[in-house]
């Protein structure tokens, strides 16, 4: 064969399953009401961290009648997918997490959580969902495309520093590590608007509980005793100041003091003070400095004052750190794409429809875990609604379900062709 008809033919080769890709990343009626209707059964049987165990069974379902093969995760009540295309390429792990929240539904939805003050305030149920359709088109489509993929389906995301993510990862989830980590969040900005930065995009969220010892004694002698809550009071005020005066002003790091306790009656010098504090920062150097200051102030205060102090560190998420080089590629798929993905979702592609400069949220998201070891990009996906999310009136506008969907999907398969 010469060699442009052979040039000819594999360009009609490709041509051809790219328009098989896209015809199933569009997603036919079928797949996308079944994926509504998948999300409100999650959604009405909500359970919180380390609970998911009807959510797993769900997982699995889905999976079977999909023919995608699973293992449960050591790290229970996790699930883990693999679609494997047969030809050797690249390994993409693509994630979603499964848990809800301590709050009792207020939106009067004809689907609403059917668990008294548990409830789908975060998007986790759409998370769930999606990552079952994204799955669905990955099989579908595993001839026109190599390598394989994990389907990451994590319980507790929603716990702080033990959560589903590290315990998984813990338990061997990333010993085979992956190209690359790609997940999607749901929001509540401007309805289609997706968000892909690079960098640290959330927060290291470490947090204290920080113990003073004193000696107690009556108040009318003072002088017998070392008061707690005194210390306490000086170690507030000084721990206050750490954010202006030792870390950099182009940092960006937050300190709180959310509970003290402490003392028995007006009429005691109080021996034992517990104060919890969380500290929240974009950058390890931030976060190192912040680690050092309170210990240091703390114990110097607690000590020249004539008491004692105790810290029980309790690390928390680290930063989700966004590759630059995937994250790149990820742009490049959703604007090279964006007249297909936001198709019969919206009037055209609407204006602004990628953000790539956003400032840092200081929240903690435990996908920072993955981006410790592999190239991650975290996208937040605003699926309009109303209120934000971890409220009681926590909205999904279920139309934008299919953009979560239709991106991922693109994502993956531009990745693995």
């Amino acid at each position: 064969m010469k060699l442009v008809e052979k040039v000819m033919q594999l360009t009609n080769e490709l041509e051809a399953q790219t328009i098989a890709i896209r015809r199933e990343i569009h997603m036919n009626p079928e797949l996308a009401s079944q994926t509504i209707a998948i999300r409100r059964e999650i959604h009405m049987n909500p359970e919180l961290a380390f609970q998911e165990f009807e959510t797993r069974k769900l997982v699995c379902r889905e999976l079977d009648r999909i023919g995608i093969s699973y293992e449960l995760s050591p790290c229970e009540p996790g699930v883990i997918g693999v679609i494997d295309s047969g030809k050797p390429g690249k390994f993409l792990l693509l994630r979603a997490d499964m848990d809800a929240l301590p709050v009792q539904e207020q939106t009067g939805l004809e689907y609403a959580s059917k668990v008294p003050n548990v409830m789908h305030a975060c998007g986790h149920d759409v998370h769930t969902a999606n990552l079952l359709a994204v799955g669905e088109i990955l099989n579908r489509t595993k001839e026109d495309w190599s390598g394989k993929v994990k389907l990451v389906f994590q319980p507790a995301e929603e716990v702080g520093g033990n959560s589903g993510g590290r315990q998984m990862i813990k338990a061997g989830l990333m010993d085979e590590v992956p190209d690359a980590c790609f997940a999607l969040h749901v929001d509540t900005n401007a309805p289609g608007v997706m968000e892909a930065v690079a960098g640290n995009i959330t927060a290291y969220t470490d947090s204290y509980t920080i113990r003073v010892n004193g000696v107690a004694a009556h108040s009318s002698m003072p002088q017998d005793g070392v008061d707690a809550i005194n210390i306490a009071a000086s170690i507030v005020t000084t721990l206050n100041g750490i954010v202006s005066k030792n870390i950099s002003p182009m940092a960006t790091s937050t300190l709180n003091i959310g509970v003290i306790r402490g003392g028995y009656a007006e009429n005691i010098v109080a021996d034992k003070v517990e104060m919890q504090c969380m500290f929240r920062n974009k950058t390890p150097d931030a976060r190192s400095a912040m680690l050092e200051r309170i210990e240091g102030i703390s114990t110097g205060i607690a000590t020249a004052m004539g008491g004692s102090c105790d810290l029980e560190f309790n690390e928390g998420y680290p930063s989700v750190l966004n590759d630059p080089v995937f994250t790149k590629f990820v742009c490049n798929t959703i604007e090279e794409n964006a007249e297909k993905i936001y198709a019969g979702i919206t009037d055209g592609v609407p204006e602004g429809h990628l953000v790539t400069d956003a400032e840092p949220l200081l929240v903690g998201e435990d996908f920072g875990m993955y981006s410790q070891i592999a190239p991650a990009c975290l996208i937040w996906v605003s699926t309009g609604g109303r209120m934000s999310k971890h409220s009681p009136n926590f909205v999904v506008d279920e139309k934008y379900i299919k953009l979560c969907t239709r991106t991922m999907a693109m994502v993956a398969m531009n990745f693995l062709k």
